[in-house]
């Protein structure tokens, strides 16, 4: 029998317990639960494990991280019988740990177009969330779900992610060493999204060749000796370069990954949701495709302005040479965020909202 109060938190958030747990961490358990009609992976976390700041971070991370390939918060965070109830998108797949090396309980056939559809996903998935200052810090294969039949690519367990900003972390290290960057595991650096980028290139190698790779042997040369000439090899001896003052960052390797995937596989699932007309829900958190008409639209005055030919030759270089635009990603066609906050000493960001997150929910 249900406790009264229990029977009622479920006749009111319309959520019916179901037996199966689809994952255990040290933080709390994930369950698949009805949740407003639809399939919830419903996290719960006990109420001592978790500080309500470190909650609201993660809220304000699940907010700003709007995007196909990045799992949704589906409401309000609540606290119920002394644990807090975080109800999350269900993905109906499979983690690309069993894809990559369960291969007998895998449902995927990693043919070269799902192959590419799947680095592509992620990639663009983990460029939203720099291009937010987020940094995930737990990048894994275990943490990127594969939908069945789209074969969409979806980040998974924000818990740990932090913002950075003014060099700033907003959460402490616990990333798994196993995906760790260089700097990380000599503990000469903290976290950041160079180090994210480090671990996407050791995860897009390993689904490349299906072979788990040693994490202190990986760098250029290992990568060159496991994909030899298969697509992505050049992009991820970029990812994977020991020092970080030198390494890639996401918007600066985007296009390398693209034109690696074929022009069938570019971006298909941001087209799929973020193509289409804006509704309601959508204002809370515009993409980053809302703030490109605006600056398109400033062009023009400036050229009416000064109609120097020296002032206009800029923007018609940056329409002919490739190069010029390798480094920058269609969806974000101003400077990426991503690339001032490999340099932490020379950011200038906005410090943290103090207003919080989850008053958002009410």
């Amino acid at each position: 029998m249900l406790r009264p109060d229990t029977a009622a938190f479920l006749l009111q958030h319309k959520m019916a317990y179901s037996t199966k747990t689809i994952a255990e961490g040290c933080f709390g358990k994930v369950y698949k639960e009805k949740y407003n009609d639809t399939w919830a992976a419903v996290k719960k976390v006990p109420q001592q494990f978790i500080a309500r700041k470190d909650l609201e971070r993660e809220c304000e991370v699940y907010n700003k991280a709007n995007h196909p390939n990045i799992v949704k918060l589906l409401g309000n965070i609540s606290l119920q019988d002394g644990k807090w109830i975080i109800p999350l998108e269900f993905i109906f797949g499979e983690d690309l740990e069993t894809t990559i090396f369960k291969t007998s309980r895998s449902k995927i056939q990693l043919t070269p177009p799902i192959k590419a559809t799947i680095i592509i996903g992620m990639c663009e998935g983990l460029l939203h969330l720099h291009s937010k200052d987020i940094v995930h810090q737990d990048l894994k294969p275990e943490n990127i779900m594969v939908e069945h039949n789209t074969n969409r690519a979806v980040i998974i367990d924000l818990g740990l992610a932090k913002f950075f900003r003014r060099g700033l972390n907003s959460a402490i290290d616990m990333g798994n060493e196993a995906y760790s960057a260089p700097e990380v595991l000599q503990k000469h650096h903290q976290r950041d999204q160079r180090s994210d980028v480090w671990a996407m290139g050791k995860i897009i190698a390993e689904l490349c060749a299906r072979v788990r790779l040693f994490t202190p042997t990986v760098c250029p040369t290992k990568i060159k000796e496991t994909l030899h000439d298969q697509p992505f090899c050049y992009a991820v001896c970029r990812m994977v370069e020991p020092n970080p003052s030198i390494r890639v960052t996401m918007a600066g390797v985007i296009m390398d990954l693209r034109r690696a995937g074929g022009p069938g596989i570019v971006n298909t699932a941001f087209q799929k949701d973020h193509l289409k007309p804006l509704g309601p829900h959508q204002n809370q958190s515009p993409s980053p495709l809302n703030k490109g008409p605006p600056q398109v639209k400033r062009d023009p005055p400036q050229l009416k302005m000064d109609p120097s030919p020296v002032k206009r030759d800029p923007p018609q270089m940056n329409r002919a040479p490739v190069k010029f635009n390798r480094e920058l990603s269609p969806l974000h066609r101003d400077p990426s965020p991503m690339n001032r906050a490999c340099l932490p000493k020379s950011r200038d960001a906005s410090p943290l909202r103090a207003s919080s997150p989850l008053k958002h929910h009410h």
